[in-house]
């Protein structure tokens, strides 16, 4: 299994292949659609949670190499980075507080780490 992220609590993960990416949450989603188009499934909801794309910076992907092409995932990934540009535009230059990040990286490290005590 992959981590595709920007949340830096997953980097000492060694038990998954992490892709620690510097960028923002709409760029984790489309380097999740790059994957997806290199044969790759998304195993966790671009979307999880009951976080917004304008209620947080962070954001964490779970993919598994796939034998075929992925349609579902392909569909999904691309729904999700259409309702995520719609909100973008709310926090892009939103400057949030230190606290605040680090409360965002826990509950998307938290929602993540559910979803692979289940994969």
């Amino acid at each position: 299994m992959m981590i595709i992220t920007n949340n830096p609590k997953f980097i000492s993960y060694t038990n998954y292949e992490v892709n620690y990416i510097d960028t923002d949450y709409l760029g984790i989603l489309k380097e999740g659609r790059d994957y997806i188009h290199k044969n790759y499934e998304l195993l966790t909801h671009p979307l999880y949670g009951s976080v917004k794309p304008y209620e947080t910076v962070y954001r964490t992907l779970v993919l598994k190499k796939s034998e075929g092409i992925p349609f579902d995932s392909i569909r999904l990934i691309e729904e999700s980075i259409l309702t995520a540009e719609k909100f973008y535009e709310m926090n892009k230059n939103f400057k949030w507080t230190e606290d605040i990040l680090e409360d965002f990286k826990v509950i998307d490290k938290d929602l993540i780490d559910n979803a692979l005590e289940r994969i």
